[in-house]
């Protein structure tokens, strides 16, 4: 098998694993609910078997984990070794669509390949946000997946997502009443506006504060500067968000007193 053919298979090797660390988190996110639901029903009990399954969701959860992790090891030890025969790693050249064996009959990609690719667009947030909702989690973080707008990973690590919400926060709160019609009169649709807060966590620039501690963020978006001011909860949770004029006077700093 010529170096070419072996690059080629390692790729397959390396989306498909890929795709296991996927489905890894997205059992432990199944166990932690599930078990989250056990515990709640059987609140009180002295039955030996609740206690035993219990540990056995915990031992499963952490059985999980230790798998992801050793599916990741797996996926370095392949690109190093793609370096040592090739002289470049999985990503570092177009991969083709799909690494045909002697007995393939197809000319697309299989279908795990395929779904390795599309997990990150796919409709579903409890698949495409699963890693990231399995480590919230992991940190005794409620999150309800069916009502994510969006989650994403900053700069810093820290994980944020808004929800769609209700009176008092998420994405309902940041449109409620008038509110919508304020992000439009400076320059933002209404549906644009979770991408709008997602720009400017991820790459807006701090220019100052508002309120009691609200920070405002200028970025660059659809040809435009805005600027938009955002609270995120200590979890994660983004809470409210209000768009502001790029001529209103800010405060530097976020302590009121500061000098």
């Amino acid at each position: 098998m010529s170096v070419t053919d072996v690059v080629a298979q390692l790729r397959r090797a390396h989306a498909l694993l890929t795709e296991a660390r996927r489905a890894a988190a997205q059992a432990e996110a199944a166990i932690t609910d599930g078990a989250t639901v056990f515990a709640t029903a059987t609140t009180g009990s002295t039955q030996p078997e609740v206690s035993q399954i219990n540990r056995l969701a915990a031992r499963s959860g952490q059985d999980v984990r230790a798998a992801r992790d050793l599916f990741t090891q797996t996926q370095d030890l392949i690109n190093g070794y793609c370096h040592e025969i090739a002289g470049h790693g999985i990503g570092s050249e177009p991969a083709p669509l799909v690494a045909l064996t002697a007995t393939d009959t197809v000319s697309g990609p299989t279908p795990a390949t395929t779904l390795a690719r599309h997990t990150d667009q796919h409709p579903d947030p409890a698949i495409r946000y699963a890693e990231q909702i399995a480590e919230l989690r992991r940190n005794g973080t409620k999150v309800s997946p069916e009502r994510i707008v969006f989650m994403q990973r900053l700069r810093t690590g820290r994980i944020v997502w808004l929800e769609h919400g209700g009176r008092w926060a998420g994405l309902a709160h940041i449109l409620a009443g008038t509110k919508r019609e304020e992000f439009e009169s400076c320059g933002t649709a209404g549906e644009r506006v979770p991408d709008l807060i997602s720009a400017a966590l991820d790459r807006g620039r701090l220019v100052g504060y508002i309120g009691e501690d609200r920070p405002v963020y200028e970025v660059e978006i659809d040809g435009d500067t805005r600027r938009v001011a955002i609270t995120v909860s200590d979890n994660g949770y983004i809470v409210g968000a209000h768009p502001m004029s790029l001529d209103k006077v800010l405060r530097p700093h976020k302590e009121r007193n500061e000098r």
